[in-house]
């Protein structure tokens, strides 16, 4: 069924140049799931993107339905056979391109690249295909053709270094082949935590302290004229590796998982298990598994990647190293791309007493406990090279480029308080809340993020782009009030030059290098734009910062009221409370835009029904100050148990005053009753936590609007929460208490998980609520707030 209806509204993200009609040929309705960032980034910038492929049902097809991208089934099968239904099917295809008009076509994998390329002689349209893999360039006789054919594309681009080398070596001009890879969502493959790796294990019967290897690969059947007759992906190659391996270390195992790409692969695979007796694990310490749709938890298991391939891409390697696994690779195309040179081991294609040795080394480098290492550099390397988000940036700006509608964005210097830490040969913040997710609003409409932070300095230079394209510009590190003291004039010495250097200034308050940069741009003359995200006279009347604090709040209000005042346009976080407290000027652009960003994927479907106890609290926040007020929590939660009220609680934080919070527990006798988790680096564990949860509990001195109880909200969890900040404009009122006040807070507890009606009522609301910051439409407000934000080098 043909649903090539044009959408009735322009996407999220109207960019300023014209849009395009972008027409993509694919010759599957299965496979090819890597297209959907692209379609995605395309759609935001507010371009339409229609989708040819075959008729049959499939993975990618019920993805682009879910989207709601536009689909049209392809009049031809893309079978080349010389045969008069074959050129009628070409033919059928190019009216098909006639009638729907496209500014660029756009194709993958090579059989949609030579039906649209010869469907779309003499249309005038500007073609860009990108490369999938470079196995059939291995054929002399299409590696002569290509030198031909690749002329009718205005760009291709290489999905790997490699490929993209081997149409240059065709004699067309570096532009004409960029290389650009395929990517990944790193915020979906990364490491899932101790939790996921042990459970895996159980499920599939290896000990936990064995060394594990896996491969994660569809079989292929061998094919006469495709590498000797082999199959590409080198399962035969592991499985020979493996045994000489294998008899040395009896306690290791492989885990194997895919299945036959098709009815010829799957016959392959049954071959290779019945012929090598892989059925008995005993023996062998294989396991073969059929494909899955999340893979994620066998990378966890693992703690080493094999990709053997003859004939690859990037391959699994790019999966496995986002998961914060090693890899050893063959030399087979983009695959040593993939591994960087302290993440992994390379091995020549095909020869299997390599590929023993390399698995014999990685052993020798689990058992001294350091081959971990090699994951953390391996994940560095993925987030800086694949990340999805940039490299699908990368096509629709090569898209754009072919279709001579080239990226018009702008770059924001944004002076914020967060802190960056050197990991892994890079920065990563110290709250993850400051990670790729923080950032992805501000790249939509073509712009850059210029992030101006206080970093650690970072061994062998001061430059770093982020996975995502963005870039940090690090200033002098500190910690505390004493350390910026200690580091005031250096770090006002950076902040001016930032300033001076920026094309448009967005400043974070309140935060000391918003507060400098402020006033760099009033002694330099340069506009700015505010976001405000707290209220800092309620943060030091709070006594957070103690009795010398309470006596800067009003000055601290005061100097916030002087900044937003001078703003020429400012966000604000809360819809009502911070906007009274410090007004915008009069007549410039002003916006709500929550800092709270949620996934779809966050959400549950329905409210919670409520089960007696014992009922589990969960709180969420920073251990850095007592601004959290988990302090509060932990005195509740003993009058609570005084009262025989059947309590546990998860505390998740850490910072400074951590171990202050766990000695008060100890006093206090929560010892077994209250668990402090740390940190929880990943949405996974999040999600679990907050699913496992009774009731949230946010009892701040002080707050923005808080991220983790819009996102326990998102799960329905009813919450009981502090009056202060932006916390009343979520809960409903009869959920709030005063701050500081350890009574009071163990009495709206009692109430709240003592009614089950009322709690059930507080779950339906919460979720209602939590759908105001879902991601797209706060995304769109403030990619419509950003157009307003004026040039730094230009004052009223």
């Amino acid at each position: 069924m043909s649903t090539d209806v044009e959408p009735s509204a322009t996407a999220a993200g109207v960019r300023a140049v014209p849009p395009l009609r972008i027409l993509l040929v694919l010759k599957t309705s299965q496979g090819g799931m890597w297209v959907l960032p692209h379609i995605d980034e395309l759609r935001r910038r507010g371009h339409s993107v229609i989708v040819v492929l075959p008729a049959e049902s499939g993975r990618l097809r019920a993805a682009l339905q879910e989207r709601g991208v536009p689909l049209t089934d392809s009049p031809f099968d893309f079978r080349f056979r010389p045969s008069p239904g074959a050129l009628a099917g070409l033919l059928r295809l190019r009216h098909l391109f006639r009638r729907l008009s496209p500014d660029v076509l756009h194709y993958h994998l090579y059989a949609s690249a030579l039906a649209a390329r010869l469907a779309g002689i003499g249309l005038g349209v500007p073609k860009v295909h990108m490369v999938a893999g470079p196995l059939y360039l291995e054929s002399g006789p299409i590696r002569t053709a290509e030198r031909l054919l690749s002329r009718l594309d205005s760009v291709t681009i290489g999905g790997s270094e490699f490929t993209a080398r081997r149409y240059r070596e065709l004699g067309r001009p570096h532009g004409r082949y960029p290389a650009i890879p395929y990517g990944l969502d790193t915020q979906y493959f990364q490491p899932l935590g101790e939790r996921t790796r042990t459970g895996t294990r159980t499920i599939l019967g290896v000990d936990q302290g064995s060394f594990v290897v896996v491969m994660i690969a569809l079989v292929y059947a061998p094919k006469r004229l495709v590498c000797g007759g082999r199959g590409i992906k080198g399962h035969d190659v592991l499985i020979s590796a493996w045994r000489k391996f294998h008899a040395e270390h009896p306690d290791s195992r492989l885990i194997l998982v895919g299945s036959g790409f098709d009815e010829a692969g799957e016959r392959y695979r049954q071959q290779l298990i019945h012929l090598l007796r892989l059925d008995d694990d005993t023996s062998t310490g294989i396991t073969w598994l059929d494909t899955t749709d999340d893979v994620r938890p066998y990378y966890a298991a693992a703690d080493l990647s094999v990709s053997p391939s003859l004939s690859d891409n990037h391959g699994a390697a790019v999966e496995a190293g986002a998961m914060g696994l090693p890899s050893v690779v063959s030399d087979a195309g983009g695959l040593p791309e993939a591994v960087p040179r302290d993440g992994g081991w390379v091995v020549p294609r095909g020869n299997s007493d390599a590929l023993a040795q390399a698995l014999a080394m990685a052993h020798g480098e689990h058992v001294r406990r350091v081959l971990h290492l090699r994951g953390a550099r391996a994940r560095q390397h993925i987030l800086t090279n694949f990340s999805g988000s940039r490299v699908a940036q990368a096509i629709a700006d090569t898209i754009e480029e072919a279709a001579g509608r080239p990226a018009t964005g702008r770059v924001f210097s944004l002076f914020t308080d967060a802190r960056f830490i050197v990991r892994g040969g890079g920065w990563v913040p110290v709250d993850p809340a400051n990670g790729p997710s923080a950032r992805e609003g501000y790249l939509r409409d073509g712009n850059r993020i210029r992030v101006v932070a206080r970093s650690e300095p970072l061994p062998g230079g001061s430059s770093f782009q982020f996975e995502d394209g963005s870039e940090l510009r690090p200033l002098p590190y500190y910690h505390g009030g004493g350390g910026l003291l200690a580091k005031l004039v250096p770090l006002t010495t950076s902040v001016v030059h930032a300033v001076a250097d920026a094309d448009a200034v967005l400043l974070r308050l309140p935060g000391a290098v918003g507060s400098v940069a402020a006033a760099a741009c009033r002694a330099l003359n340069r506009r700015y734009a505010v976001e405000v995200v707290g209220d800092p006279a309620e943060v030091l009347r709070s006594g957070a910062l103690g009795a010398a604090g309470r006596r800067l709040a009003g000055p601290a209000a005061g100097y916030l009221r002087w900044v937003v005042r001078g703003a020429s346009a400012s966000r604000f976080v809360t819809s009502k409370t911070l906007q009274r407290r410090y007004p915008p000027r009069p007549g410039t652009p002003t916006m709500t835009i929550p800092n709270v960003r949620l996934s779809k994927s966050m959400f549950v479907d329905q409210g919670r029904h409520w089960s007696p106890g014992p009922f589990r609290l969960v709180a969420i926040g920073s251990h850095e100050t007592r601004y959290k007020g988990h302090d509060v929590l932990l005195k509740a939660i003993r009058l609570l148990l005084d009262d025989e009220v059947p309590v546990t609680a998860a505390i998740a934080g850490d910072g400074r005053i951590h171990h202050e919070l766990l000695a008060l527990g100890r006093s206090a006798g929560l010892t077994g009753h209250v668990t402090f988790t740390g940190t929880l680096d990943d949405r996974a564990t999040v999600i679990d936590l907050l699913d496992s949860a009774s009731l949230f509990v946010m009892p701040s001195r002080t707050e923005g609007l808080p991220r983790a109880l819009v996102e326990a909200m998102a799960r329905a969890l009813p919450a009981v929460g502090s009056a202060v900040g932006g916390i009343p404009e979520l809960l409903d009122r009869s959920c709030l208490v005063p701050a500081d006040d350890e009574v009071a807070l163990a009495a709206g507890i009692r109430r709240l998980i003592s009614n089950p009606r009322e709690w059930e009522t507080q779950s339906r609301r919460n979720l209602a609520v939590a759908r105001d910051y879902e991601q797209s439409v706060l995304d769109e407000r403030l990619t419509s707030w950003l157009r307003d934000v004026p040039s730094a080098r230009s004052r009223r």
